[in-house]
């Protein structure tokens, strides 16, 4: 019983035709080996034989040796072919001196039982067997000697028939019969209940059984869909020339064999004809140069066969062929019925709609399988049940096309199809009234939906391009009926109208393979295979049009007519002009476009931004110079809780007050008269964007992205220079000084929306920059706080305001010998440092606390340079100072002592370390709490030292216990709890406990990735630190994987 699912993908066939047989047999089987090879490659290298790929086998004469050896006996096809070389070269090295024939039949039939029995264990095993076991069909065909004239063979089945069913006798006596050709083997007699019936070979007549196949796969298979048909020859055959008339070369084998050449090339002929309407269904392989003068005999030549044959695989032809066949054999995408595929002519309905009232889709069809699937399966499951389903999507996404290709692969099971542009309400009332009058009724909308729900016929109605939310398009659905609905928009809303099951489809951009394929296609319609660059290109262009569909045919369609335009001349042009370059298909003359609507994507989405509230196009325009994902309602909420009492360090400029009084105005909507966020205006601003797939709401991470092409368009829908600041006024509104957990994991997601905007604007001013450069000192993109800050020092300097002693000029030098510190860039920083204390010395004095934290700064670059001695002298003295101006218990004294007792730590000085640790964390929890923060890094720092005196146990419960706090006090994510949780990993590496170490140092990895991201460079040393571990511990080896996802 096959499921609805299965009864929806595609039929593959395999025929093998027999073209003189013998020798040349082993060329079919060589093709279909770089077939199969070529399939697991698509699968991803899994192994997968013929009986697990294709549905049926079949063939005649050596063609059907083949295929029971595929098939029935479930040969591999390396065993196969080293099966077959064998037979052949057993059966035919040897001719028979006098008889009628020219090989002995007891030899093949020999032959075969003892290939039957290795593959079997029984010689006698039957040609049926329980398809439970073995799903695909194998058919073998033969001829009944005394019914020539009938040109009908006899099929020998692998599975049970009740409609003309074959002999049910051996394999071999099978095999016998489809090789008994008059000249080569005797006839065989095959007796089934006490009835001989005598057989002769297939391919008298039938030498391509292709037209039977297909006739029987329509008897076995009605109303299911072919995805793929291959058939594959024995090499081209042409007349033979003939020298002398001896028994070894006789005229009768010549014309013999020509016969079986015209049949088999006469039934391709009208294959191809069968066919022509319908592409990547039938694919013909057959070696057409030096395989025509080897006879049936020639078993000595099999090596020179498998040369000719693999020289014809090399062909770009051919290789073209094979992928396309790979393509549409995996896609297992239904194409045509088993009943087209059989000849079967069907009248036409009276007074029906033909399938011309409705577009046929591209031939460039690709890719999408699984949303083909889905709802090919939603609207042809219920048989007495009416579905409507629903697809939706952002347009130029491929929407159309879709519903299009369903409705060309469900063809036959409508009576009725109605094609219906549902872009107004003026063309679904045209559409009905057109279908109303084709069947002599009411012609009224009214009146057809009536008549559409008391049909007792099947029909399909699709409403396309239903883009307007003020068309009412659910008056227009029957309520009822034995039919279908079909629903293409770009309002999401729309997909509450779905009913049934898998009848909401939410398409999306292509996946980066089928996007590629897709331009491939397009550019190489002239057949010319694209180099390695143009690939490569070709993979980056489609990345770089996020995958949209329409967006690609339109690039591909200007490649291919432009003289002299590569993709790798295109894909550098669009990085630079993105807009001009997809609107150049515009100007393309109407023969080299692709479809017959000439609207650019650009064109589609500003129908949309036509439809939008005021105050939806002024959100759009505040989103188009942040980064396409990770938006968050927080970024708006933030700013609008800040915007009043935002300070910034120089007066504002014109554009800047310009920008702060607009994005202060807008901000004002999602206020209530309290002045707390009204989070329902806001989420109903952005709804009317998702309403028109404009934008996309991310439920997992409760963020909106929007499109990387619709991002790019909503630029140009403003003024770039005031939209740019707008924006930059937004993200610099939302940034605090705060360092709390919830702050820095707000400001690290932030990254992506910064960069975005200094994009755009690089000289952004000192007034962003003194927030934006707090954003990657967060995520740790340090050259990029270096120039922000260098910026900011320069302004400050050059200030009337400040000045170069100035207090915000010297903490942004401080922060500037920070970032350098962090890229390790240790002269930079100590430069910068003894700068700084020697403005705070001529301004404040030697004994001013902010000197002192300078030279504290300064004694920590020279600890980190290695220069202990010189850290240890500069951090005593800075202790002598403090203790002396701000006694032994101030918080930045104790700053100092903690410093110097990594600095002890540091020089091996662990008994100095440890006392003076311990002395620390006392006063720390005297003064400040045993949970503060700064107690906590002293603890830290103590954990560390006694890690290094081999003090383990001590470490593991100091160490459980900072986490414990850290946690309890920062919260689980905060970047110190997750900087305690590696150093533990670290100890119990250590001990040798390394199971503990592995999951807390994958833990925090974990976490690290979520809160900073994967390229933050905390989250890379964690990740370096665990390889490291694993790598060095014997325990696991070097050789065992770190399962963490990069």
């Amino acid at each position: 019983m096959q499921t609805s699912q299965e009864e929806h993908i595609g039929l593959n066939i395999f025929n093998i035709i027999k073209d003189g047989g013998g020798v040349r047999g082993l060329s079919s089987l060589i093709i279909l080996q770089e077939f199969m090879h070529r399939v697991e490659d698509a699968r991803g290298g899994s192994r997968v034989h013929p009986y697990e790929y294709f549905d049926v086998i079949a063939g005649t004469g050596t063609g059907g040796i083949s295929a029971c050896m595929l098939g029935r006996l479930r040969m591999p096809i390396e065993k196969a072919i080293e099966k077959y070389a064998n037979l052949v070269k057993e059966v035919f090295k040897e001719k028979k001196m006098s008889g009628p024939t020219m090989y002995k039949a007891t030899k093949l039939q020999d032959a075969l039982k003892t290939m039957i029995r290795e593959a079997t264990g029984d010689e006698m095993a039957m040609m049926s067997e329980d398809q439970n076991d073995n799903p695909c069909k194998t058919m073998v065909f033969a001829m009944g000697k005394h019914n020539l004239n009938a040109a009908l063979p006899v099929i020998f089945r692998s599975y049970p028939a009740t409609t003309n069913p074959g002999p049910n006798c051996a394999i071999w006596e099978a095999l016998r019969a489809t090789m008994a050709h008059p000249d080569l083997f005797k006839s065989i007699d095959i007796v089934e209940s006490s009835i001989i019936q005598s057989f002769v070979g297939g391919e008298i007549g039938c030498s391509n059984p292709l037209v039977h196949v297909l006739i029987e796969v329509e008897r076995v298979w009605p109303g299911r869909q072919v995805a793929c048909i291959i058939s594959i020859g024995t090499g081209q055959a042409r007349t033979i020339q003939v020298s002398n008339t001896s028994r070894w070369y006789r005229t009768q084998d010549v014309m013999v064999m020509k016969d079986m050449a015209t049949d088999s090339e006469r039934v391709a002929q009208e294959m191809l004809v069968r066919f022509r309407r319908t592409s990547q269904v039938y694919f013909r392989f057959n070696v057409d140069q030096g395989l025509q003068d080897m006879k049936k005999g020639s078993w000595e030549r099999l090596g020179e066969a498998m040369q000719h044959t693999k020289a014809y695989l090399q062909k770009q032809e051919t290789d073209q062929k094979l992928n396309e066949a790979v393509r549409s054999s995996t896609e297992r995408r239904g194409i045509v019925s088993t009943a087209h595929g059989a000849g079967h002519i069907f009248s036409a309905p009276e007074n029906g709609i033909g399938f011309k009232h409705c577009p046929a889709p591209t031939k460039l069809y690709t890719g999408r399988t699984a949303e083909n699937t889905q709802v090919i399966t939603c609207i042809t499951a219920g048989e007495n049940e009416r579905r409507v389903c629903v697809v939706y999507g952002l347009g130029g996404v491929g929407k159309t096309q879709l519903v299009l290709n369903v409705i060309e692969r469900t063809w036959d099971e409508w009576d009725y199809i109605i094609y219906v542009d549902a872009s107004s309400t003026e063309s679904i009332e045209k559409a009905l009234a057109e279908f109303g009058k084709a069947k002599s009724m009411d012609k009224t909308s009214k009146g057809v939906v009536s008549w559409l729900e008391s049909c007792t016929e099947r029909w399909l109605v699709v409403f396309d391009n239903a883009d307007t939310p003020a068309t009412n398009v659910r008056q227009y659905i029957p309520a009822r009926g034995c039919g279908s609905v079909l629903i293409t928009t770009r309002l999401p809303d729309l997909a509450r109208l779905a009913e049934g099951p898998g009848s909401v489809c939410r398409l999306s951009s292509m996946s980066q393979t089928d996007g590629t394929e897709l331009l491939a296609k397009i550019v190489g319609l002239g057949n010319e295979s694209l180099s390695d660059d143009d690939m490569t290109a070709a993979e980056e262009l489609v990345q770089n049009l996020g995958g949209l569909a329409l967006a690609i045919v339109h690039a591909g369609a200007y490649i291919t007519h432009s003289a002299g335009m590569t993709i790798t001349r295109y894909q550098d042009l669009f990085l630079s002009q993105r807009r001009r370059m997809l609107e150049e298909y515009n100007k393309l003359p109407i023969t080299a476009k692709l479809e017959e609507r000439g609207d650019t994507v650009y064109t589609t989405w500003r129908i949309s931004y036509d439809q939008l509230k005021p105050e939806s196009r002024e959100l759009l325009g505040l989103i188009a110079y942040l980064h396409y994902t990770g938006i968050s309602e927080d970024i708006f909420k933030r700013a609008a809780a800040a915007m009043h009492s935002k300070t910034y360090p120089l007066p504002l400029t014109d554009v800047e007050s310009q920008a702060q009084s607009y994005v202060k105005r807008y901000l004002s909507n999602f206020l209530n008269a309290d002045g707390s966020w009204d989070a329902v205006s806001f989420i109903r601003v952005m709804s009317d964007l998702t309403s028109f797939s404009l934008v996309d709401f991310d439920r997992i991470n409760l963020t909106y992205r929007v499109h990387v092409l619709v991002h790019d368009w909503a630029k140009s829908v403003a003024d770039p220079v005031l939209a740019v600041e707008y924006t930059a006024t937004l993200l610099s509104l939302s940034i605090d000084h705060k360092d709390d957990a919830v702050s820095l994991a707000f400001k690290n997601q932030l990254g992506l929306h910064v960069t975005s905007a200094l994009t755009h604007r690089q000289n952004i001013g000192a007034n962003y920059g003194y927030y934006f450069e707090q954003v990657y000192g967060c995520t740790g993109q340090w050259e990029q706080q270096i120039k922000l800050l260098q910026q900011l020092v320069e302004a400050f300097n050059t200030s009337n305001v400040f000045g170069e002693d100035h207090s915000d000029t010297l903490d942004s030098m401080t922060r500037l010998a920070w970032a350098h510190q962090h890229l390790g860039e240790y002269d930079k920083a100590g430069q910068l440092e003894v700068e700084v204390i020697d403005a705070r010395k001529r301004a404040l004095g030697f004994e001013h606390p902010t000197t002192l934290g300078a030279m504290s700064d300064l004694a920590w670059i020279y600890l980190c340079q290695g220069q202990y001695d010189k850290a240890k002298e500069l951090g005593l003295q800075v202790i002598d100072h403090r203790i002396r101006a701000l006694g032994v218990e101030h918080p930045d004294t104790l700053i100092s002592m903690s410093n110097l007792a990594w600095v002890h730590s540091c020089l091996g000085q662990y008994d100095k370390a440890e006392q003076l640790g311990l002395q620390v964390i006392d006063l720390r929890k005297r003064v400040l709490g045993a949970e503060h923060p700064d107690t906590l890094t002293s603890m830290s720092n103590l954990t560390a030292t006694y890690s290094d005196m081999g003090r383990y146990d001590k470490a593991e419960q100091l160490g459980l216990q900072i986490i414990d706090l850290r946690k309890r006090v920062l919260g689980v994510e905060h970047p110190d709890t997750l900087t305690s949780m590696s150093n533990l990993a670290v100890t119990y590496s250590d001990m040798g406990q390394h199971n503990k170490a592995e999951q807390l140092g994958l833990q925090a990895i974990e976490l690290r990735k979520r809160i900073l991201g994967v390229e933050h460079p905390d989250t890379l040393t964690s990740m370096s630190n665990l390889a490291l571990l694993a790598h060095a511990n014997e325990y696991w080896g070097p050789s065992t994987p770190i399962r963490w996802t990069p």
